[in-house]
C-alpha cells in the first residue's frame, strides 16, 4: 500500500492510538493520531485524509457525532468506528449515520486492514 494514503486515528486512549499507529505503519499506511475529535477537526483540511478511524466513546464530541459531522462537510471521507461496546443498535445507528464499518475492540488486524483497503479503493 502506498504511503500516499493518510489515515487519522482518533481515540482518547493513548495506548490504543500508539498500537493502531504501529499496526498501520507495519501495513505501510501513514497516519496521524488525535486524542479527541476537536483536535482532529482543528487540524483537518478537506481532502487531506483518506480515511478516519475513530473511537465511539470519547469526551466531548463522540464518534457518532463526528461521523455525522464529517458526512455533512466531507461526505466522501470514509470513517471506521471502533468501540468496546458491541450493541447491535448502536452499530446500526453508526452505519446509518455514514460510518463504513463498526469494529469491536479488541480490533482484529486483518478485519481492520480489509476495511481500510476497501475504503481507499472506494475513494479512488
Amino acid at each position: 500500500m502506498s504511503r500516499a494514503h493518510l489515515i487519522a486515528i482518533i481515540d482518547d486512549d493513548a495506548a490504543l492510538r500508539v498500537a493502531l499507529q504501529e499496526l498501520l505503519a507495519v501495513l505501510d499506511f501513514e497516519c496521524r493520531t488525535f486524542a479527541d475529535a476537536a483536535a482532529f477537526l482543528l487540524e483537518r483540511r478537506p481532502g487531506e485524509y483518506a480515511c478516519v478511524i475513530s473511537d465511539l466513546n470519547m469526551p466531548g464530541m463522540d464518534g457518532l457525532a463526528l461521523v455525522q459531522h464529517l458526512h455533512t462537510v466531507e461526505p466522501a471521507l470514509p470513517v471506521i468506528l471502533i468501540s468496546a461496546q458491541v450493541d447491535p443498535a448502536i452499530r446500526a445507528r453508526a452505519l446509518r449515520a455514514g460510518a463504513i464499518a463498526y469494529l469491536g475492540k479488541p480490533i482484529d488486524d486483518a478485519v481492520l486492514h480489509r476495511h481500510l483497503v476497501a475504503a481507499l479503493n472506494r475513494r479512488r
